[in-house]
């Protein structure tokens, strides 16, 4: 009990501590994130890019990513000059988004500034790294999509709810538009986003704040700011409930079911309630939670049921539940299961220990994004680009700590007592039973 005490002495001042962070901004619109962590050696740079598979032109899905690739991949020069500072260098693609990101020494930073500046200026494509990357897309869709069953019925899904526009269209691509991408498509791309008022740097290191503006004024505030197109289009109400059948042989005989709900707020207008959902839904997650417990071993119907929520990347927040059953025989009663269990979490709701629990859960897990720039960067850049401000960001934690039970609870009532919108069953393919 006394090693318990002392540990969360030890604790209390890191999981109350704040990022040590600050922005400021070009005035051609570059947005500049700083976030300091002392006696650091090395620094990280980040550069998000607001746009992504989402942005892809019609018949054209996969260009965003594509582009993402051909940045990394189609300039030797370039890797040849991250490798020998002893970078670390990654970059991704999501549906509303394109990150790169350098991990080096302090005294590298300004080359890397130097760096991506250039790469916002021009994408050089090379002609034969061009289709040799293009294989390699190819093959990326064929592991995580074509031969990956949740990554295939993710896709499904998505292509099935919503338009192209807002999330519906592959994030990799269809098979067919990559193999039709040209490279004037890429430039095209490049041309209409990659601007310095579409852009968010997130930096994090032990740096001087005056040195990193002068960094940023010299390197990007030369660039000149974009018409970016208004890709953020309203959906009214959410579409009428679809229910979806998908077939695969790459399952073996196990099936499941998907729920898909509309959240009936907006999470960066709302973001209180947003994290009280969050954190209601990681309490039903739990093992030891009723939901679960009920469905693996009261029941025996389903092998697994998890709840995510995605929120700020498409146009409409939605909470997905998932319900994996070993057999297609057991798919039927675990959706009479599951209506029983919504029914009784609306009523039984989840108690003031469960959010405890989940309070000290989700402290622990900042405090190490605190003690790791990655982490840090991550947190920041996801969250920026997705519309919440560095406030929503910085005062979080504080939040979280003071979300009531009674709020979980509420928001739960708001997601599941509406009918969802969409209903997914994964099956066999061949398995004709009704």
């Amino acid at each position: 009990m006394k090693k318990i005490v002392l540990l969360l002495m030890f604790l209390t001042p890191i999981l109350q501590a704040k990022f040590d962070a600050c922005e400021f901004s070009l005035r051609n619109g570059l947005r500049v994130v700083c976030i300091r962590k002392k006696n650091s050696p090395i620094a990280l740079f980040s550069i998000w890019y607001r746009c992504g598979s989402k942005c892809d032109a019609v018949s054209k899905t996969g260009v965003a990513h594509y582009l993402e690739h051909m940045a990394i991949a189609s300039n030797r020069q370039s890797r040849d000059f991250l490798e020998g500072m002893g970078a670390e260098y990654n970059a991704f693609t999501s549906i509303n988004l394109i990150c790169f990101h350098e991990i080096v020494l302090q005294e590298n930073l300004e080359r890397v500034f130097e760096y991506e500046a250039e790469r916002m200026e021009s994408p050089r494509i090379d002609d034969k790294e061009f289709l040799s990357e293009k294989g390699a897309i190819l093959e990326e869709r064929n592991q995580r999509v074509d031969n990956d069953p949740d990554g295939a019925r993710h896709e499904v899904l998505l292509s099935n709810i919503f338009n192209r526009k807002v999330g519906g269209a592959a994030l990799i691509g269809w098979k067919h538009e990559i193999e039709s991408i040209q490279k004037q498509d890429l430039h095209e791309f490049h041309q209409k986003w990659f601007a310095p008022n579409n852009a968010i740097l997130v930096i994090v290191g032990d740096f001087n704040l005056d040195h990193i503006k002068n960094l940023s004024e010299k390197c990007f505030g030369v660039k000149k700011a974009k018409k970016i197109p208004n890709e953020r289009t309203e959906i009214h109400g959410f579409p009428c409930l679809k229910e979806v059948s998908y077939s695969s042989h790459k399952n073996g005989l196990s099936s499941s079911v998907e729920y898909v709900y509309d959240v009936p707020f907006s999470s960066r207008k709302k973001f209180r309630k947003s994290l009280a959902l969050n954190m209601a839904l990681k309490i039903l997650s739990q093992p030891a939670f009723f939901i679960k417990k009920t469905l693996q071993h009261v029941l025996n119907k389903a092998n697994d049921v998890t709840f995510s929520y995605t929120k700020g990347i498409l146009q409409r927040d939605i909470v997905t539940v998932s319900i994996s059953c070993a057999s297609p025989d057991s798919l039927a009663d675990s959706l009479k299961v599951w209506k029983y269990l919504k029914s009784k979490l609306l009523t039984l709701g989840v108690s003031d220990g469960d959010l405890e629990t989940a309070k000290r859960k989700e402290k622990l897990a900042l405090a190490y994004q605190k003690d790791d720039i990655e982490h840090m960067a991550n947190r920041f850049g996801w969250l920026l680009a997705c519309g919440y401000s560095l406030n929503d960001i910085q005062t979080s934690d504080e939040i979280i700590s003071s979300i009531t039970t009674a709020e979980c609870n509420q928001v739960l009532r708001e997601v599941f007592l509406p009918i969802q919108m969409a209903e997914l069953r994964t099956i066999p393919k061949g398995y004709d039973r009704d």
